[in-house]
């Protein structure tokens, strides 16, 4: 009898085990990014939006409202503070005066790359627990993922 999350490997089985190491390497980190967030005045919302609009490059609030699944005033409001702090701008649109843009400032830009930063030395100090072959073979499995989804590109 196998357990469960030993092959056959399923998309489903994957997907498990893929949610159980995700769950152990960022848990790690959660003490330092909290102290982080503390440190920085900023909440977790407030944090996954900037994160939120810095992959987006540029979005509105309604994106961003809908993608926090906050009232568009709740979202409004966040996004005052964050312009107060100088962590984002709100320009109109060139197509529509109506319609805000946000974008990050390069205070913003820097904050999201220090919550990044964190969560992968933690992550990285994790994984050098195991054994470089496994550390490989994980490296190879996930680029290829990465690959196939055109998460990067082939050099």
């Amino acid at each position: 009898m196998y357990h469960k999350l030993d092959p056959p490997y399923t998309a489903e089985h994957v997907a498990m085990l893929f949610n159980l190491v995700h769950s152990e390497l960022m848990g790690q980190s959660m003490e330092t990014l909290l102290q982080f967030l503390q440190r920085s005045n900023l909440s977790m919302p407030r944090l996954v939006s900037l994160m939120y609009i810095q992959r987006q490059g540029v979005t509105t609030v309604t994106a961003l409202s809908e993608h926090l699944n906050l009232a568009l005033g709740t979202t409004s409001q966040m996004i005052d503070q964050l312009v107060q702090d100088g962590l984002v701008e709100r320009r109109e649109a060139a197509h529509d005066r109506r319609q805000k843009q946000i974008t990050l400032t390069p205070a913003g830009e820097a904050l999201v790359a220090e919550a990044r930063q964190i969560r992968l030395a933690e992550a990285s100090r994790h994984l050098r627990q195991l054994p470089p072959a496994l550390i490989e073979q994980l490296g190879q499995a996930l680029s290829a993922a990465c690959r196939e989804w055109n998460l990067i590109t082939t050099s």
